[in-house]
């Protein structure tokens, strides 16, 4: 290399040096900072084989599918703001007894047992403040229903009447009056759902004590402080439905509307118990709801 080269070089280094210390004095002295990677990505200003092979941590390491990862996190936002801001379908959790299936159904109905467990107390509480004294023979029920302190409820159009072996066709008239409304709003509900009509059984309603003395005898566990004494308090079973052809049809099968009819009555059931208008007990070995009136 010829001496002339040599300085050129040495000249061109020395240039290059200065401008260096120059560049490096001048950002001390003005305090001017280094631009950092996430500045530079923020701003678009790295290449683009670079924005890829760096996690979204800056630490350096190798993502292994960074648009994957991206979509996934928009997903799960996505899906929990649904969540929040979507009533769920209707899921049944437990098909193995659907008599005690969990539904989370708009917050509503999660658990027949959790949803209607008012206790026998308050049961009992309502049925002696708002009901008759109990009646110990059907000719003594006879006189109240004379009274009006009693009513028939042998021929109402909305709700059938099961085969009453322990128990009288009469209400005190809030009793019939709550019935009625609840029937009704099962057929409301179920038309405007687009289901077929069905009307409710009603298995159990007023008992003298007659009654309560025969029942005892066959099950021991039964009290002998019926709240179904007071004409206050029916059973509305879950396990059958009457539909228009007149024929009585057995729900416990694993047809769809095993659950969706006792679904739609247990919503009807909710809201007037919400309002305060009866207490409610989800009765699983005589599938029924045990109703007692509040007023």
């Amino acid at each position: 290399m010829k001496i002339e080269d040599k300085k050129g070089i040495l000249k061109f280094l020395g240039i290059f040096l200065g401008a260096v210390l120059l560049l490096a004095a001048v950002r001390h002295i003005f305090d001017i900072p280094i631009p950092s990677y996430d500045k530079l990505k923020s701003n678009n200003l790295l290449p683009t084989e670079n924005k890829e092979s760096f996690s979204d941590d800056g630490e350096g390491e190798e993502s292994i599918n960074t648009e994957s990862n991206d979509n996934k996190k928009s997903e799960d936002i996505a899906d929990k703001t649904v969540c929040d801001s979507v009533e769920p379908e209707i899921t049944i959790l437990d098909s193995v007894n659907k008599n005690t299936a969990l539904y989370r159904m708009s917050g509503k109905i999660w658990s027949y047992n959790e949803c209607f467990a008012d206790t026998q107390y308050q049961h009992n509480y309502a049925a002696k403040k708002f009901g008759i004294e109990p009646v110990e023979s059907k000719s003594e029920l006879l006189k109240l229903a004379s009274q009006y302190k009693v009513v028939s409820i042998d021929d109402s159009p909305f709700f059938v009447l099961d085969k009453l072996k322990y128990s009288m066709p009469y209400l005190t008239p809030s009793a019939k009056d709550l019935l009625t409304r609840i029937s009704i709003n099962f057929i409301d509900s179920l038309q405007s759902k687009g289901y077929k009509l069905y009307l409710p059984i009603v298995s159990s309603v007023l008992r003298t004590t007659s009654d309560v003395e025969k029942l005892r005898r066959l099950n021991r566990n039964a009290t002998d402080d019926s709240c179904h004494s007071y004409g206050t308090t029916f059973d509305i079973t879950y396990s059958r439905f009457m539909p228009l052809t007149g024929i009585s049809t057995p729900v416990d099968s694993a047809e769809w509307r095993s659950s969706e009819l006792k679904l739609t009555l247990a919503e009807v059931i909710y809201d007037l118990r919400d309002q305060g208008q009866c207490f409610v007990k989800h009765e699983r070995k005589q599938p029924c709801f045990h109703i007692t009136v509040r007023y």
